[in-house]
């Protein structure tokens, strides 16, 4: 069976370092390359550094000042990202968030803690142009 996210490039913006190590190291093992940012100055600007991107993976509560929703919108505001599917992956209240995110018209919803073998999948899911709205138990 091929790998799943096989070539993809996907971005991911999250400042805690265990969740870039478990994600980077779920994805990579299926053939994603993976980009990061651990929330520094400019989430933005290392975006378009690292383009093309496929797939954008972005965490809601993040650190200095900013939410992840705030991140959406500059990436949004931004020509050369807005086509970008976004996800965002929280452990954040899923009822609030899920709303949340699709009001602001997010690619899709992942909550925390992530499945390591169906978090590539979902995020393929989305790369196909599914939404999706996944509340891990």
């Amino acid at each position: 069976m091929p790998n799943v996210l096989e070539g993809k490039r996907i971005f991911l913006v999250e400042d805690d370092v265990l969740n870039v190590s478990v994600f980077t190291t779920a994805l990579s093992k299926q053939g994603a390359m993976v980009y990061h940012d651990v929330l520094g100055y400019g989430i933005v600007q290392h975006i378009v550094e690292n383009l093309p991107i496929d797939l954008i993976v972005l965490d809601v509560m993040l650190r200095r000042g900013q939410n992840g929703y705030q991140v959406f919108e500059e990436i949004k505001a931004d020509a050369r990202l807005a086509d970008i599917p976004t996800v965002v992956v929280t452990s954040l209240d899923p009822e609030t968030q899920i709303a949340k995110a699709q009001e602001a018209k997010l690619s899709g919803f992942i909550s925390k803690p992530i499945n390591a073998i169906e978090f590539p999948k979902l995020l393929a899911r989305v790369l196909d142009g599914e939404r999706v709205w996944v509340i891990s138990r």
